[in-house]
């Protein structure tokens, strides 16, 4: 089990302690977080925050490999490493059907990247598929090394992908993902999209739509969805979410000195001006 001072690192790296402070309304949490982390890790006077996140993220790495050190993998490994955070779209934490996914990658295609950290059980992971294979072709387990044959007997047989995290945050792929295109729920896809991109779906497939009134709008609009072809609105979902590219921080995102902070950069995503927040925080030192 995970040390106080170990969940103690892990809980800095939330949007809880980092959106409030990009946004300028209050660094208070951050501030108490990086204080009580920089006594508890004997931390020299002069340390910045940026020294208290990274000595943070290497507890986390070498004791705690908390979901949130998985998901930031994922957006080093793959988002940054395979994709340089251009021309896809990775939504952490992204609601489909009755379950949160951990991570979803949109560029040619969907994937979703199903998180089993060391300390998880296995006990809802088919619900948890059979919600991602309602909206996406492709799903991923990430689980460690160390968990990977109990994983492997569960998704034998089926098209569900295993990667393994092993030595030196290495991403493995051990059992590779098969497309599965004939689970596609129309209903669990529409309600993941916001109404502009619903819109913009039905556009794209019926031409003009007539407008609604608020309170009618849902029904009306899912009516209409109704009407098309599974295959084909799982194509124009797709083609929606993977806009909701990074719009303002990719270079942030690209900088290894954000390393350890990259799945909130995605998360938040913060214009010119959060950015300059996050940065004067992370050269401050504490007082």
């Amino acid at each position: 089990m995970p040390t106080v001072l170990e969940r103690e690192a892990s809980r800095l790296f939330s949007t809880a302690v980092f959106r409030p402070l990009a946004s300028g309304k209050s660094s208070t949490r951050a501030d108490a977080t990086a204080y009580r982390l920089r006594v508890e890790l004997n931390l020299d006077s002069d340390a910045t925050n940026h020294d208290v996140v990274d000595v943070a993220y290497q507890l986390m790495r070498q004791g705690y490999r908390s979901e949130y050190f998985y998901r930031n993998l994922i957006a080093s490994k793959v988002f940054v490493g395979q994709h340089r955070a251009a021309n896809s779209a990775l939504l952490n934490e992204f609601r489909v059907g009755d379950s949160i996914a951990d991570c979803v990658l949109v560029n040619g295609r969907g994937a979703v990247y199903e998180i089993k950290t060391e300390f998880d059980s296995p006990e809802k992971l088919n619900t948890q598929l059979d919600n991602y294979y309602r909206a996406f072709p492709y799903v991923n387990v990430v689980a460690h090394i160390g968990d990977v044959e109990k994983y492997q007997r569960i998704l034998d047989d089926t098209p569900t992908g295993l990667i393994a995290v092993g030595p030196r945050d290495r991403l493995s792929t051990v059992k590779p993902a098969t497309p599965q295109l004939d689970s596609f729920d129309l209903r669990t896809m529409f309600n993941m999209l916001r109404m502009n991109e619903v819109t913009a779906v039905l556009e794209q497939w019926f031409g003009n739509v007539p407008d609604a009134p608020n309170g009618l709008r849902y029904e009306r609009f899912l009516s209409l969805a109704e009407q098309i072809p599974a295959t084909e609105f799982q194509k124009l979902m797709q083609q929606a979410l993977k806009a909701r590219q990074l719009r303002n921080s990719r270079r942030m995102m690209l900088s290894s000195t954000m390393l350890p902070l990259r799945a909130l950069v995605v998360q938040l995503d913060p214009d010119a001006r959060q950015q300059e927040n996050l940065m004067r925080w992370l050269k401050s030192k504490g007082s």
